[in-house]
């Protein structure tokens, strides 16, 4: 239904004390009740803050109890994180699952990241388990034949003295980078090069900001519903009990979107779907990742910095403000389905733009069903 006048005017006016008693420029909230464990019976408008649901999945309000699929698309193409780069050392291996797949991550001698489907194209073994990096290339546990970490190509099988290795003798790679402090891979499903780059974030390597900040989760949604948000502004009312961030100007390029609000001083960049930059002005810079596990779940990395002047502890602040604001999210994103065609209101065209929008991400193979 509609925002009425008479709805808004029904409401409480909304508080600048946040749901922790601190002021709040950010968040103009009304009272948020924040509650821990399971609740039984939730009640919304707004929804709660559950902090704890974030990594604690038993705690989550799921009743959905259909099985078929929620989305109408696949996986989509573009820049994801696949690991911190701290999580992995020169020389070793670590197994993942991302974008639908079995994958092996490992660094090369000189710590170059590369990104495999893991499983050996010979006879199928795992080369996760068991695999050994040599320079930048990987050696199959099982019968010993080596892949070269850049394009995937056998360029060994150390028992054969036959020359000829067969093109289908091939590791599927995926183009990696490493960048704020988080290695990425493009992915895309026809396997095309990347149409845009990772951006640097100039803060996280600032001596006058501070170390960054990271918190992940894995929330049962997908990419475009977790964009669209930012675009559905009735839903900062009723959900979060805030009035909505007003957007003073809005810019499309392409896999590229800029978004302007509070003067100036709230600026959010996306590139492609699954990786936005946000920045308030002398309060907080984050990234947003949310990299597709599979159709249906993702694992979100939100990254943080702050001015060092705020204090050591202001980027774990911002992280836990907006993190807080998440998790009354989560339990809409996870009981919901995707309408196609939705029924909007007119001052709701911002949602069917963002979907138009949304469209250049996804391929479909030949066979494939189109929405």
């Amino acid at each position: 239904m509609a925002i009425s006048d008479e709805t808004r005017a029904a409401r409480p006016a909304p508080s600048a004390t946040s749901a922790t008693g601190r002021k709040s420029a950010l968040y103009g909230a009304t009272d948020v009740r924040t509650v821990e464990g399971v609740v039984e019976d939730l009640v919304g408008l707004p929804m709660p803050q559950r902090p704890d649901t974030l990594n604690d999945l038993s705690a989550r309000t799921k009743v959905r109890g259909e099985r078929t699929p929620r989305f109408p698309f696949p996986i989509p193409n573009g820049w994801f994180i696949v690991a911190r780069a701290d999580e992995i050392e020169p020389g070793r291996t670590k197994p993942l699952f991302y974008f639908g797949k079995d994958l092996v991550l490992f660094r090369g001698a000189d710590g170059t990241p590369y990104l495999f489907d893991a499983y050996c194209p010979h006879l199928g073994a795992n080369l996760a388990v068991g695999g050994r990096v040599e320079q930048g290339s990987l050696r199959c546990p099982f019968h010993g034949w080596r892949f070269d970490g850049a394009t995937g190509a056998c360029v060994e099988v150390p028992y054969d003295d036959i020359d000829f290795i067969p093109k289908k003798a091939t590791a599927r790679s995926y183009p990696t980078v490493e960048r704020n402090h988080m290695i990425w891979a493009w992915h895309h499903l026809e396997r095309e090069a990347p149409t845009y780059e990772v951006p640097e974030v100039s803060e996280f390597d600032d001596p006058d900001w501070l170390p960054i900040h990271m918190r992940d989760f894995e929330i049962a949604t997908c990419c475009q519903e977790m964009a669209e948000n930012n675009v559905d502004t009735p839903h900062f009312m009723y959900v979060h009990g805030t009035p909505a961030i007003p957007e003073e100007d809005f810019h499309i390029d392409g896999p590229y979107k800029r978004s302007i609000g509070m003067d100036g001083n709230f600026v959010r960049e996306g590139f492609g779907l699954g990786l936005g930059v946000l920045r308030v002005k002398g309060y907080t810079t984050f990234i947003s990742s949310t990299t597709p596990i599979d159709e249906e779940n993702l694992h979100v990395r939100w990254i943080f910095t702050s001015p060092r002047s705020l204090g050591p502890n202001a980027a774990e602040k911002a992280a836990r403000t907006f993190t807080n604001a998440v998790s009354q999210d989560i339990p809409i994103w996870e009981n919901k389905i995707y309408k196609d065609p939705p029924v909007l209101r007119p001052s709701e065209k911002a949602i069917t733009e963002q979907r138009r929008w949304c469209q250049q991400f996804y391929s479909y193979p030949d066979g494939a069903t189109r929405p």
